[in-house]
């Protein structure tokens, strides 16, 4: 998925029009003066992204500095489906586990898991820094070795199979365990590690992007451990507020969840990316060290009508948690990632941009024209009559070529199966399948009226 649109930046969050909220402060000297940039930052330039709601925490150490919902009010406790947020609470579990000597990273996952595929050349270290070499559509049930090991390659089957892992050492349902380990030892009061849990209790109305559109869409998890994404790897639900909660918690050294040398590894002991922006992928964290004026610890998250992201800034000891009901992938994802890093640019004095009033419908315009002309192309085919000196041609090119095109080009250019640009990018699936559709019918039309007048 990283290589689909790459344009579109890295996820976070963002969101839509501000209507008055609590907000919660408590910082003092410089802090308090940032906090207040913040807040009218946030204030300008969320109504821009056009998301319904976002809801954003900040805390230090000892304080919520901030706990604000701007769009729909009183969403920073109310729970969002985390995305790969989610994956920072598996690789918890995890070191856990190895603290207590129930388990080592350099295992290999054939102790645990001997039924999958390539198990034995398979470490739990791999699958914590994503250098498995598994693939990054496969799931826990179809999954064996396609790429470089060693080489970081994101992909959710590394933590649907850190789940297993956990359930297999603890005798504990992966979602059991995490609740009676992390959840409730942090008293996070609106945090599920089952999805369905979440539903009952306030579950926030998600949206997806139809043509720049908000849509009403239920956040969509499957119950199957062999989903392409599973709790561990993407559905546990959260607030804002309490993931404020969990940050200050690796704030104060761990506070009996897990040592403070635990920490430091799940952090730093990573594998370099090369990317847009340089970075290394820890255990469920991302590491910035270079750009901005102090290191930034992070993780991002996506799921089909949501964003999440969550900052740790070890220097300043501050934390941010930042959770939107609604994706965009193509447009929102990088306004999100550009108000989320704005934040942080604020925290720690470096420059921040800022969203152009009216960049959200310019863009959309952009993508709404493609898919409009390439629809229009496939209806226009319908009725279109050629010659007979390059008729045969066209009928190729148009009815066949092209339709073939159409379906393999986010698999093949962007390496992304259709059924994900489906669930993350629905309108772009059915430009391309209905367009598809009406192009190779027109084809069939026209080869059957011409078989017709042959006859006659």
């Amino acid at each position: 998925m990283k290589s689909f649109f790459r344009c579109a930046g890295v996820i976070t969050v963002a969101l839509c029009i501000v209507f008055s909220a609590g907000i919660s402060v408590s910082a003092e000297g410089t802090y308090q003066s940032r906090i207040d940039e913040i807040d009218a930052f946030l204030n300008e330039n969320i109504p821009r992204t056009e998301f319904p709601s976002m809801s954003v925490t900040i805390v230090d150490k000892d304080d919520v500095l901030l706990s604000k919902s701007y769009g729909i009010s009183g969403l920073d406790k109310t729970p969002y489906a985390l995305g790969s947020v989610s994956k920072s609470f598996t690789a918890l579990c995890i070191m856990q586990l190895a603290e207590q000597g129930k388990l080592s990273l350099s295992d290999p996952l054939s102790l645990y898991l001997p039924s999958v595929t390539d198990s034995s050349r398979i470490t739990i270290l791999q699958l914590l820094n994503h250098t498995s070499g598994l693939g990054e559509h496969q799931n826990a049930g179809n999954c064996h070795i396609v790429g470089v090991q060693g080489e970081h390659v994101y992909a959710n089957v590394n933590y649907s199979l850190l789940g297993k892992v956990v359930e297999a050492v603890s005798g504990m349902p992966f979602q059991d365990y995490v609740t009676a380990n992390v959840i409730e030892p942090l008293g996070m009061d609106s945090t599920y590690a089952y999805p369905s849990e979440a539903v009952d209790n306030g579950l926030v109305q998600g949206h997806s992007n139809w043509f720049g559109l908000k849509v009403p869409t239920p956040v969509q998890y499957s119950s199957s451990e062999n989903a392409w994404i599973t709790v561990p790897a993407g559905y546990i639900c959260s607030s804002s507020y309490d993931l404020g909660r969990y940050l200050q918690m690796y704030l104060r050294g761990g506070e009996g969840i897990i040592s403070s040398d635990s920490i430091h590894s799940m952090f730093y002991n990573s594998v370099y990316v090369e990317d847009d922006i340089p970075y290394s992928y820890g255990m469920g964290w991302n590491v910035i060290e270079d750009t901005l004026s102090e290191p930034v610890i992070y993780h991002t998250g996506l799921v089909e009508t949501g964003m999440t992201c969550i900052y740790l800034l070890p220097d300043s000891d501050i934390g941010v948690a930042l959770t939107v009901n609604a994706n965009d992938y193509l447009v929102g994802t990088d306004f999100a990632d550009r108000v989320g890093w704005a934040v942080i640019e604020i925290l720690t004095g470096d420059e921040h941009g800022e969203i152009g009033e009216h960049e959200y419908l310019l863009r959309h315009l952009m993508f709404d024209a493609i898919y409009l002309a390439v629809f229009a192309t496939a209806v226009i085919s319908l009725t279109t009559v050629r010659s007979k000196k390059n008729g045969a041609v066209s009928l190729v090119l148009l009815h066949l070529v092209l339709p073939l095109l159409l379906l393999i080009l986010t698999p093949v250019f962007f390496s992304t199966p259709l059924w994900v640009v489906k669930a993350f990018v629905p309108d772009m699936f059915t430009v391309i399948v209905v367009s598809s559709a009406l192009l190779v019918t027109g084809g069939i039309i026209k080869v059957a009226r011409i078989a017709g007048k042959g006859e006659r």
